[in-house]
């Protein structure tokens, strides 16, 4: 990410239900409606804060294949790591997204059973 989104990064990490979107999405893949009854906030208050997180990097969308055939859009967190360090009179910043690979992905389906 170039240095002109740490101002939206921050601004993200900085608002309470995009935090709490990327809490609930670390643990499991989520759907915005799932996310609205967890967060106790309203659809169009998630819809507009996974999209700027999804615009951002920090979540991604999947899709959720449902017992009836039928599919919902689910969304997981990206984010790893920010860390901001301060060196020679500026400051540097890395966002470190996860790497899921298939195995890690194979294993965590498998735990689910």
């Amino acid at each position: 990410m170039s240095n002109e989104d740490l101002p939206t990064v921050l601004s993200l990490l900085d608002d309470e239900h995009a935090r709490q979107i990327l809490r609930a999405t670390s643990v499991d893949r989520v759907s915005k409606t799932e996310l609205a009854e967890e967060c106790d906030v309203s659809l169009p208050t998630i819809s507009r804060r996974v999209d700027r997180l999804e615009k951002a990097g920090l979540v991604r969308e999947e899709t959720r294949l449902r017992s009836d055939g039928h599919h919902d859009a689910v969304y997981v967190a990206q984010l790893d790591r920010f860390e901001v360090r301060l060196a020679d009179g500026e400051f540097k910043w890395d966002l470190k997204q996860m790497d899921r690979d298939m195995s890690d992905e194979l294993e965590r389906l498998w735990g689910k059973f």
